[in-house]
């Protein structure tokens, strides 16, 4: 009796403590925040005025030689097809793999082949709209003895009337088209 009297009493104390907790009510006071850490601080907002700052701005500007996280661009051979004397290098600073060639040939479909033709041979789509400057051939020889470093600034900043395309292709995806190309002009 005593066990069932227990069992009882907890249960009708469980249930007003779920009743008058008061889940669900409404408050016009803010939470209890027992950590606030850094939720609450002041802050600047982004061209307003400082008046810790001399200058009275609250944007900063970077330490000069400041690079953003994942931006350092250190090897100009790579990300520039440049060394560090500023001139084009004669050969792609990358041994060229089969994925990396395929990778190529991918890349090439999607962005050249429309100017340059599906075989690199200057075909592309883009004759049958008269345009007036034929694109390159990648078998005349002239192309062929360029540097890969001149064809990937080719790629990056664009040549007489190619547009750049370093926003829409990476500089891995660059070296990956130098390397199809090449490996068509061998064959």
């Amino acid at each position: 009796m005593k066990k069932r009297l227990t069992r009882l009493m907890l249960l009708t104390v469980s249930i007003l403590m779920i009743v008058t907790c008061g889940r669900g009510n409404y408050s016009d006071k803010p939470p209890v925040h027992l950590n606030p850490n850094m939720d609450s601080q002041k802050k600047y907002k982004a061209q307003s005025e400082s008046n810790f700052f001399v200058d009275g701005a609250t944007m900063r500007t970077p330490v000069e030689g400041t690079v953003a996280r994942d931006e350092l661009r250190a090897d100009d051979a790579y990300y520039h097809g440049k060394n560090a004397a500023g001139e084009l290098i004669a050969s792609a600073p990358m041994v060229f793999t089969a994925n990396m060639l395929k990778r190529g040939e991918e890349r090439y479909d999607i962005y050249c082949s429309a100017c340059h033709g599906i075989n690199a041979d200057g075909q592309g789509k883009i004759l049958f709209y008269k345009y007036p400057i034929p694109p390159a051939n990648f078998y005349d020889e002239r192309i062929i003895n360029l540097s890969d470093g001149h064809m990937f600034n080719a790629i990056t900043a664009g040549w007489l009337n190619m547009p750049s395309l370093k926003a829409q292709v990476s500089v891995e995806d660059r070296w990956a088209i130098i390397g199809y190309l090449r490996s068509l002009q061998k064959n």
